[in-house]
């Protein structure tokens, strides 16, 4: 078993107890492309001739977040990417280095595959808010879309108990009377039956999201559940004006401050704070699966034995008779294997959790996608 995932842009495989970075034949030939390309039009935009017709240097994407998702089919990764406003899946071999395409040059933004008995299921957007889930015929590169509708359908699932029915993560958006988003929902668990076409609200609640479902071949569910945050919270306008004088002065005064400290090594007040250290050192902002959280900041030291997610966001499993299992806190992302082993992130680190216990196989940090190959 060889374990893969993706931190701060890259393919990492992580098994052996030390991150080993892989290449991605796509990034890399675009990068190389772009760099060449460069190169052959450096004469246009220097020297005096250009100058003096004012000559702009043509822009090129180099930076960004190319790589779009990680997946396996059992044997082969499955990575995705978008760059220059084109998607496209990608086959790689982790041993040989081999890569082949499924689809490219198509607007697509795609996300997780799943695979089961042959059949692949993946999700994508095409820019906005929408995404959905649909079949992939990887031998030519066809898809077929399942779900519809101004919503947000995402990390789909073939079930093990079932493999005519797909899990998959579903928010909708809420539009004020301009067509404007101005909320989403909370995430939930939601079914797709390929014998009937239906569509099954299997775990939902206000109050938590339900995110990244799976299933045993006994037929509980895993998903992990966190705290709902909405995107806009309520506010008390008559308080807001009355302390907006505050905050400007407020504001203005750290400002000074920290401009003070940067130039001049001292705060404007005698014995006042450096700024930059006011700030906790317990915790640090943080954009993960799209929500800004709390998470907390570890010494850097491979003896802390914490991860960096909020112990809110738990791995649960949902039985067959209703009742939920917490098994993990502080999940990221996670994997579950035919055996019941989990392989799991908690933002430093990537655990197994066997037989409800935990350890840890390698140190690295947010590690998503988490994808096993045989």
């Amino acid at each position: 078993m060889k374990i893969f995932c993706i931190s701060e842009g890259s393919i990492y495989r992580v098994d052996t107890g030390k991150p080993q970075q892989l290449t991605c034949g796509r990034i890399r030939d675009y990068l190389h492309a772009v760099n060449e390309m460069k190169k052959r039009d450096e004469w246009k935009t220097t020297g005096s001739g250009a100058q003096f017709m004012q000559v702009q240097e043509k822009e090129y994407e180099t930076e960004g977040e190319f790589l779009r998702s990680l997946s396996s089919d059992g044997s082969r990764l499955i990575y995705g990417t978008f760059i220059d406003g084109v998607g496209g899946l990608y086959f790689k071999d982790p041993e040989t280095d081999d890569e082949t395409y499924i689809f490219a040059n198509q607007t697509v933004d795609p996300g997780r595959v799943s695979c089961r008995n042959g059949k692949y299921c993946f999700d994508a957007g095409e820019g906005g808010f929408e995404r959905h889930i649909g079949w992939l015929n990887t031998a030519n590169g066809g898809t077929d879309q399942l779900t519809e509708g101004f919503t947000s359908e995402s990390c789909p699932f073939i079930s093990r108990h079932d493999p005519d029915t797909v899990y998959y993560t579903a928010m909708g958006y809420a539009q004020d009377s301009y067509g404007r988003v101005t909320e989403k929902s909370p995430c939930s668990v939601s079914a797709y039956s390929a014998k009937d076409g239906s569509l099954t609200d299997i775990l939902s609640d206000p109050a938590f999201d339900y995110i990244k479902p799976s299933d045993d071949a006994q037929g509980n569910i895993y998903c992990i559940r966190r705290k709902y945050e909405p995107t806009r919270r309520k506010t008390n306008a008559g308080r807001d004006i009355l302390l907006f004088p505050f905050r400007i002065i407020k504001a203005l005064f750290g400002f000074l401050s920290m401009f003070s400290m940067a130039f001049g090594g001292e705060p404007l007040r005698t014995g006042g704070r450096n700024p930059a250290k006011s700030r906790t050192a317990n915790e640090r902002e943080l954009f993960v699966e799209g929500n800004l959280i709390k998470a907390k900041h570890i010494a850097d030291s491979d003896n802390s034995d914490e991860g960096m997610i909020p112990s809110e966001w738990e791995l649960i499993r949902h039985s067959t008779d209703g009742t939920d299992t917490v098994l993990a806190r502080g999940v990221m992302d996670y994997a579950l294997l035919d055996s019941g082993v989990i392989i799991y992130s908690d933002g430093r680190f990537v655990r197994r959790l066997s037989g409800g216990s935990s350890e840890k196989i390698c140190r690295i940090d947010l590690a998503n996608f988490i994808s096993i190959t045989e």
